[in-house]
């Protein structure tokens, strides 16, 4: 591990890519975690493992139009055992305006977090620059494993961002979207994983990876990095997953939650 914590703005979006790129091409496993302020759409109360996988990608799907994403954090494992972590800090939301779509509780959350509300407005990366350091870095040609956790909103925002347009109307038009973009080896979620591991592997990213024994090494310094300390939790804890379940863990691909039942 580098042992840097990499929170990119604008003023450093430069420098990051530069050092992005030559990491990027050697990526075996990588890690997603995407901020954002919250949920507005609900759907109709029922609880949701009654709802069907399309019903469920609806609400998804409904949220993402309306909410903008705030961070990404992206956490690289290499071909030679290192791994790097990016916080990006997106422009766009505008904390002050009483148009822009939030949820107050998750508001208040990410503050507590670190969340530089009013710095993102002035000082955030353009989304569409991220998203051409992704798609010119090397990194969707190296094919590595994706991970997320609780992954179905982290992996409908990165795809929005990635194509650059709205979610599409239907949950497999969204699925195909998903194994485009991602390859072959597609993405996993922790939460499904630890599941299968142990049925008693259960709670937060942080209940998971505690249970695990991951630990981030100088903790403090991720504290207040929330999109990056999840990244780089997820990567940590997928890791010690695929080991523990072996081939097993081929066949929980692409089964997200929030749009599975699990």
């Amino acid at each position: 591990m580098d042992g840097a914590v990499r929170s990119v703005w604008a003023n450093n979006f430069a420098a990051e890519s530069a050092v992005f790129h030559q990491v990027a091409p050697r990526a075996t496993h990588v890690a997603l975690n995407i901020q954002y302020p919250g949920c507005v759409v609900r759907g109709d109360g029922r609880k949701n493992y009654k709802l069907t996988a399309e019903e469920r990608y609806q609400v998804i799907r409904a949220n993402v139009a309306l909410l903008r994403p705030l961070q990404v954090g992206i956490a690289i494992r290499t071909d030679d055992g290192r791994r790097f972590a990016w916080e990006f800090n997106l422009r766009g939301f505008d904390i002050a305006s009483p148009h822009e779509a939030r949820d107050p509780k998750s508001i208040s959350y990410l503050v507590g977090c670190g969340v530089e509300f009013i710095r993102l407005r002035w000082a955030g990366i353009d989304g569409f620059r991220l998203r051409w350091l992704l798609r010119d870095s090397g990194l969707f040609r190296a094919r590595p494993s994706w991970a997320t956790f609780t992954g179905a909103y982290h992996v409908a925002y990165f795809v929005s961002m990635m194509f650059g347009e709205t979610l599409p109307a239907d949950v497999d038009t969204f699925m195909g979207m998903v194994r485009k973009l991602f390859g072959s080896l597609s993405v996993y979620d922790v939460k499904r994983l630890a599941r299968e591991h142990d049925r008693s592997c259960v709670g937060s990213l942080v209940d998971i990876a505690k249970q695990l024994a991951v630990v981030l090494p100088n903790e403090g310094d991720w504290r207040s990095k929330p999109a990056e300390r999840g990244s780089m939790l997820a990567l940590l804890a997928f890791e010690t997953l695929k080991q523990k379940l072996g081939a097993n863990t081929e066949k929980y691909r692409d089964e997200l939650c929030g749009i599975q039942a699990i």
